[in-house]
Formats: structure tokens, C-alpha cells, sequence
């Protein structure tokens, strides 16, 4: 531990020294504008940074992530500049779904520590100003639970309705609906002589939240982390709480609208009752925890109800129109950005391209060639955009997902139950060039990706114009830079078909122009769609390190031009 805090320190000293030369002209030496004195929610305009806990940092040597592993990486935390980081679950879980299967919603896992541990990680990250959220899974349960145990039990029993049970015989399910994870939607229980529904595992019963017994609980479960310091909660799973009382058939199981968004099992108007008790709890508390909702939508429509009739649900629902995104598109940017931005009803948007159930933008959209600069794109379009970005761990060094070849040797065991194509984004932070990438001085529980030798935070933090300090760059003008904290956002027409081009205005009319060159040529842009004055434009700062005042962008690049009016 002593050397991993010395090595941290080098690592730390290194990065503020690359922030401070990387900061444009545009950009004052005032303090950070998340100091002001107005009331503003500090999530608005937060980056929050995800953790899959058993892949970021080993302190005890068996191949796992734990809590004092994040512990120990605050400091670099703290540097990259995020506001917040969201811990994907580590609850006592038989890790049927790696946590997502939870056994009991208030105890640690001993794989991941201790409540002293979590207690000592939430202190920690305060002093350095980082808030710590717990990813709570509101959906379903692990069939371990004893909740479940006893619902299973028999027909009579106090918890006989905290779960969907539903009759029918051995060999026919009730309906002919199909889990998100494949298969059938229900399995039978052969005490109870009853079907029971899950969406996803058969080990991940589905809660019935219509039962108040179980509502109580869960709120009280909300009480007991807020309660331990968590600023919020990231919701699993929201658009699933309720299903049609009906249980008609699917006319098409197959086809249709994905299982995720069937109109019998997504966004149910009895979810919007339970989201709004659960914020008048989270709301009662002081340091505006938030609520960050996974919530999977058709449209903007959908995604603006989240929010609640009255804004009264979902603080902040998480915009998988623009998350799902799978390949370099202007014109698909251009219309899901400024449907975020001019759809919401000044609502705050909340972006993001990976997490831990998607593939690594890096891999998403790289191409073999230029995925730097395609990195460095998709991190601007992330940062520079209104609202709260969401980062998942890595991707500011540039991690990949792990080969399908790769993957497909790892060996199942404890630490990998089962057969999960997700896991190739789940490989363990590569924090240097040191054996298993400094992650573990044990066997991880995923091989290290093969780029770790060079696509490492040590590495890059030397490296003025690596990817990493381009992350810090970006985050740094949306803490100092009004234009990119609370400018107003401008939908413009490039004028090319690669380009897409948006700007961020201060009320003065000063503000940055931003574009992006989704495509392998140059390209050359002629903004459109500016109201009033034309602005008088500066000098371009540009991810390739191309400097000048031209409208012309190289391939994949992506440019922050200074303007007035």
C-alpha cells in the first residue's frame, strides 16, 4: 500500500502539471465555477465518473476490485476533475449478474470490503470534493434474498406478494413474453406450484413494488445508504417496476419493439407513483442527492416524461438515444444532441456513449487508425454538450474492450459465473505498465487488455497531448468556462455532411464554436444558423494540435473556436 501511495503522489503531482499547461488562452486562472455562491444543484453540470468496482482497483491480492482500491485512487480521481463517482453495486450477491442479483441491499459483499470501507471511501472522497453514489438495483432481487426465500415459501406467508407469482401448470407459461437476457420471462417454483416473472435472470426474481410491505422496505433501504453518506442513487433497471395487469400475449415475442421497450413491461404508469415517493425521501435530505435513472426510451417524448409530469420523478434519466448511439454520424448527432438541448424543457440532459453493459466508445467507434482522435471526439461531445456527463472508468485512457477470441478463453469459475459478452468491457484499469497493469499483484479476474502497455494513466499523464490530458482539458473549461457551464446551447447547420457543429453563448454573445469531423477526409465547415449579429471568430484549438483560424477540419478531428459578436 505504501508504494501504490507513493506512486499515486508522482502520478497526481504529474497530472496537475498537464492540466495547468493545457489550458487554452481561453480559459482564466478564476476559480472553478462550481464554487460561486448561487444555489445551483451541484448535479446540473456534474461529471460523474462510473466504477465497476471489482475491475478498478485490487488492494488484497485475490484478482477482485474493492472498495479501499477506490479508496486509494481518489487522488488521481480528484485530478481527472470529476464531481461525483457512481459505484456499480457491491452489495452481498451470489453473483449470479455480479451484484446486480442482490442477496441483502444494506451489507458489503466481503469480496468488496466492509461497511467500515465504505464509510472511510465516502469520508475520503468528501474532503477532495468528490460525492459517491450507489447503483441500486429497484427492479428485482437474487432469488438468495431472504425476502424471496420466504415469498417462495408458500402461498400464505407475510412476503407472499413481494414478488410476481402468477398460477398456471409446469409446461406452460403464463404469458409467452421473453427475458432481456434470453429465453423465457418466468420460471416455475415447485413449492409454491406457481410461476414467478423476472425480465432478466431467473436468479433475479422481480419485485413487486404494488405491495406496500415491499415499497417500505426498498424506501427504507433508500434511507439506510443516504443515511451512510451516498449523494444519490444511479436507479437499475426503472422503466420494469410494473408490468400490464393483463398479461396479454405478444402478438410477435420476436419482433416488435426490443423486449426492453414492450409496451407491457416498460414505463408503466404505476412506476411514475413510485419514483416520485422515492424523491420526496431523497429530496428531504440536504446535499441535493440526485437520482440518475437508467432509463431506456423510444424517443425524447418518452425520455421528457421520465423527468415527471411536474419534474418531480427522475432528476436525472439517462439519454439512451444518445448513449445507443453505435457509429460516427453527423446528422444522427445533430439531430439526438439538439433534441437533448431544445426538447426537454430546460431539463438537464444527461450524456454518455459506454458503461458497463455497452461496448467502450473507444472500440465502439474507433477504426483502427485514428481511434485517438475519434477518442478525443466522442470525449468533447460528451463534456462540451449541456447537462451532466457521465464517464465510464477507462475511457479517458483509452481503454477497449476485450477480443471476442480473448473472451472467449477465460475460463468460467467464482468470479465468472457465467458466459457474459458484456464482460469485454469490464477489463481491469490499466493504471501503468506494470505487470496485470498495476491493478492487482494476484490473478485478475479478467486478463488485462493487451494495450495496457501503453494506454495507461501513468503513461499518458506524462504525455501532453495524449488522450488523457485532453479528458482533464475538457473537464477543466466546463468547471472554468461559462460558455461551456452555463452557455446556452446553439444548434447550427456545418455545412458539410461530416461536420457536426453546435456552439455554447454567454448572454453577452461571446461564446465557442465546436465541430467534429465524423469522417476519414477533411473536411471543411460553414457554419449556418447563428440569430442576430454574425460572430467574429478566433483562433481554433483542435484535438490534432492544428491551430489557426480556418474552418477546416482533418480527419476526425474535432475543434473549440473562440467567438464574440
Amino acid at each position: 500500500m505504501q508504494s501504490m501511495r507513493k506512486s499515486l503522489l508522482r502520478l497526481s503531482s504529474a497530472i496537475a502539471l498537464s492540466v495547468v499547461a493545457l489550458l487554452p488562452n481561453c480559459v482564466s486562472a478564476q476559480a472553478p465555477a462550481a464554487v460561486r455562491a448561487d444555489k445551483v444543484a451541484w448535479w446540473k453540470h456534474a461529471v460523474i465518473y462510473e466504477i465497476y468496482p471489482r475491475s478498478f482497483q485490487d488492494t488484497n491480492g485475490d484478482g477482485v476490485g474493492d472498495l479501499r482500491g477506490i479508496t486509494a485512487r481518489l487522488d488521481y480521481l480528484k485530478s481527472l476533475g470529476v464531481d461525483a463517482i457512481w459505484v456499480t453495486p457491491f452489495f452481498r450477491s451470489p453473483n449470479a449478474d455480479f451484484g446486480y442479483d442482490v442477496s441483502d441491499y444494506t451489507a458489503v459483499d466481503p469480496q468488496y470490503g466492509t461497511m467500515a470501507d465504505w464509510d472511510t471511501l465516502v469520508a475520503e472522497a468528501r474532503k477532495r470534493g468528490i460525492r459517491v453514489m450507489v447503483d441500486l438495483v429497484v427492479n428485482h432481487s437474487s432469488a438468495e434474498h431472504p425476502w424471496f426465500k420466504e415469498s417462495r415459501s408458500s402461498r400464505t406467508n407475510p412476503k407472499a406478494d413481494w414478488y410476481m407469482w402468477r398460477d398456471g401448470t409446469p409446461d406452460t407459461p403464463p404469458t409467452n413474453w421473453q427475458s432481456i437476457f434470453g429465453g423465457p420471462a418466468w420460471t416455475w417454483d415447485t413449492t409454491r406450484k406457481q410461476w414467478y416473472y423476472h425480465i432478466f435472470l431467473p436468479q433475479q426474481p422481480d419485485l413487486n413494488w404494488s405491495n406496500p410491505g415491499l415499497r417500505k422496505a426498498m424506501f427504507d433501504v433508500v434511507r439506510f445508504w443516504l443515511d451512510h453518506g451516498a449523494a444519490g442513487f444511479r436507479l437499475d433497471a426503472t422503466p420494469y417496476l410494473f408490468e400490464d395487469p393483463n398479461w396479454p400475449q405478444d402478438p410477435d415475442p420476436k419482433g416488435g419493439d426490443p423486449v426492453w421497450l414492450k409496451p407491457y413491461n416498460s414505463q408503466l404508469p404505476g412506476t411514475n407513483q413510485v419514483l416520485r415517493e422515492m424523491r420526496r425521501i431523497v429530496d428531504a435530505y440536504p446535499g441535493d442527492p440526485v437520482l440518475l435513472g437508467e432509463s431506456s426510451t423510444r424517443n425524447i417524448q418518452q425520455l421528457r416524461a421520465v423527468y415527471g409530469k411536474n419534474k418531480d420523478e427522475i432528476h436525472l434519466p439517462m439519454n439512451f438515444l444518445v448513449g445507443n448511439i453505435d457509429k460516427l454520424d453527423a446528422a444522427t448527432f445533430k439531430r439526438r444532441y439538439d433534441e437533448a438541448a431544445t426538447q426537454l424543457d430546460g431539463l438537464t440532459p444527461v450524456e454518455f456513449f459506454s458503461n458497463h453493459d455497452q461496448s467502450r466508445q473507444y472500440s465502439e467507434f474507433g477504426d483502427g487508425r485514428h481511434d485517438a482522435l475519434i477518442g478525443k471526439m466522442t470525449a468533447a461531445l460528451t463534456l462540451l454538450n449541456p447537462g451532466t456527463a457521465l464517464l465510464y472508468y477507462g475511457e479517458e485512457i483509452g481503454m477497449g474492450d476485450m477480443d471476442k477470441a480473448t473472451l472467449a478463453k477465460v475460463p468460467l469459475g467464482p468470479n465468472r459465473p457465467r458466459t457474459d459478452e458484456r464482460d469485454r468491457a469490464r477489463t481491469p484499469m490499466q493504471w501503468s505498465a506494470a505487470p496485470h497493469a498495476g491493478f492487482t499483484t494476484g490473478t485478475p479476474w479478467l486478463p488485462v487488455n493487451a494495450r495496457y502497455t501503453v494506454a495507461n494513466a501513468e503513461a499518458e499523464a506524462r504525455d501532453p497531448a495524449s488522450l488523457l490530458n485532453w479528458y482533464r482539458r475538457l473537464i477543466a473549461l466546463r468547471k472554468t468556462d461559462p460558455a461551456f457551464r452555463d452557455g446556452a446551447y446553439v444548434p447550427l447547420d456545418s455545412g458539410s455532411g461530416a461536420v457536426f457543429a453546435f456552439a455554447r453563448e454567454n448572454r453577452d454573445g461571446s461564446g465557442a464554436l465546436v465541430m467534429a469531423n465524423t469522417g476519414a477526409a477533411a473536411a471543411t465547415a460553414r457554419p449556418t444558423g447563428w440569430t442576430g449579429k454574425a460572430p467574429t471568430f478566433g483562433t481554433a484549438t483542435c484535438a490534432s494540435g492544428a491551430t489557426g483560424a480556418g474552418m477546416t477540419l482533418a480527419p476526425y478531428d474535432t475543434c473549440i473556436i473562440r467567438y464574440r459578436r
